[in-house]
């Protein structure tokens, strides 16, 4: 299961750089068509469209700083060697039928054919793993699950 838990990592790190090349691209664009905007007779409306390049340039460095937060963060997370006793931050969970990631909230993930959920420690399913043992019984949404693995 250490095996899933390095392929769940490096496939999760792997969409986040795509990410981050994507918004980088993304970025470079807009700053293009910023700086080969030339006024024209229109005026005012050169002065919306530049403004509107402006605020979407903005937007994209924002995402690009989180994505890039995402990416440091998982290889943080992916340096903890060991496993602990009790699920904590960076622990791959078997609960039930499902496999989730204690890291980040990046959704789902497709590793070898299995579908991993990465979710963050302080979302409600988080909170209430952090802490438990393996074959701990929990309760989430009145649905009582059991944690087969921890990893």
């Amino acid at each position: 299961m250490n095996e899933l838990k390095a392929k769940v990592y490096e496939t999760a790190i792997s969409k986040v750089k795509e990410k981050i090349k994507m918004l980088d691209e993304e970025r470079r664009a807009i700053n293009l068509g910023i700086l080969e905007d030339t006024k024209s007779s229109a005026g005012d409306k050169f002065e919306t469209g530049r403004e509107t390049m402006t605020q979407d340039l903005l937007t994209v460095e924002k995402q690009l700083k989180q994505a890039k937060f995402e990416f440091d963060e998982l290889c943080r997370l992916q340096s903890i060697k060991g496993i602990s006793p009790t699920v904590q931050e960076g622990s791959l969970v078997h609960l039930g039928n499902d496999i989730f990631l204690i890291s980040l909230s990046l959704g789902q993930l497709d590793v070898d054919g299995q579908k991993i959920f990465l979710l963050s420690e302080s979302s409600p399913l988080g909170q209430t793993l952090i802490g438990q043992k393996k074959g701990s019984e929990v309760n989430f949404r009145g649905k009582m699950m059991k944690i087969e693995g921890l990893f």
